[in-house]
């Protein structure tokens, strides 16, 4: 049977000393130590990491010093700081994670590859703006798909999808066994898309993203829409993400058209 840690007990990866590096700095040295104990295994996602003054105390730096190697594990995607509570694990591999760069239907799937669905809610709902986008009166009830998105059993981000009548009356709750759902319209349905459109955008979290995401009143939110379009041209289904903002990145390139 496997061990079960004490809390504030280091797992076996994690070194008792920094190797000596001078062309590196200290908080990277830490950085650099709870980043391969997590990346091998030692925490998993959902583990709370020890507090910073044990992890000082194992290193024979300052707590600022391990300050720093957290907001740095943060913004990599590797862990979620609280404030008063210890930092909890999120990835043991969370590069790429996210929306990321995504130019291509290939991109968008993958990067859902490592992501699991979790069905909350089929049903229908009214939902004006997404009714308008459609192209249905606003007052239409549309089918609706919630769930949760989750990577290493935590949860990732929110999922609300809005298909158009025509293609939700078709469809059932035990049809989405797929986390890339427009595969299951071309599945079940034939349906074939011939352009995504994407907008994204930020708030703040609600009383959902707090329930089901872990997030906290007033945590900002990276928020994106996807409006999926059939092979005449019309929107077949919008898809709503929500995600915990400081969790994900994103990266895109731009043209500066300098002239030879």
């Amino acid at each position: 049977m496997p061990s079960i840690r004490r809390r504030g007990e280091f797992p076996a990866g994690v070194p008792r000393t920094l190797p000596a590096d001078r062309g590196m700095a200290l908080y990277r040295r830490v950085h650099e130590a709870l980043r391969r104990a997590i990346a091998e295994g030692g925490w998993a996602p959902g583990d709370s990491l020890p507090s910073e003054a044990s992890l000082g105390a194992r290193f024979g730096v300052s707590r600022i010093t391990v300050r720093q190697a957290m907001q740095l594990l943060q913004v990599e995607g590797y862990i979620r700081t609280q404030r008063a509570r210890r930092a909890v694990v999120v990835a043991r591999n969370p590069l790429g994670a996210g929306p990321d760069k995504i130019d291509t239907i290939e991109e968008l799937i993958e990067a859902a590859s490592d992501a699991r669905l979790r069905i909350l809610k089929w049903r229908r709902e009214l939902a004006p703006e997404e009714a308008q986008i459609l192209g249905v009166p606003p007052g239409s009830d549309l089918h609706c798909l919630r769930s949760l998105l989750t990577k290493d059993r935590m949860p990732h981000a929110r999922s609300i999808i809005y298909f158009h009548p025509s293609i939700g009356a078709r469809l059932r709750r035990r049809d989405f066994d797929d986390v890339v759902v427009f595969r299951v319209l071309l599945r079940e349905l034939g349906v074939r898309l011939v352009d995504v459109k994407r907008t994204i955008w930020a708030e703040l979290a609600t009383p959902e993203d707090i329930a089901q995401l872990g997030v906290r009143r007033g945590d900002p939110m990276l928020c994106t829409r996807l409006v999926y379009r059939g092979e005449q041209g019309l929107p077949v289904e919008t898809a709503l993400t929500r995600y915990v903002a400081r969790d994900v990145r994103l990266t895109y390139s731009i043209d500066v058209g300098l002239s030879p």
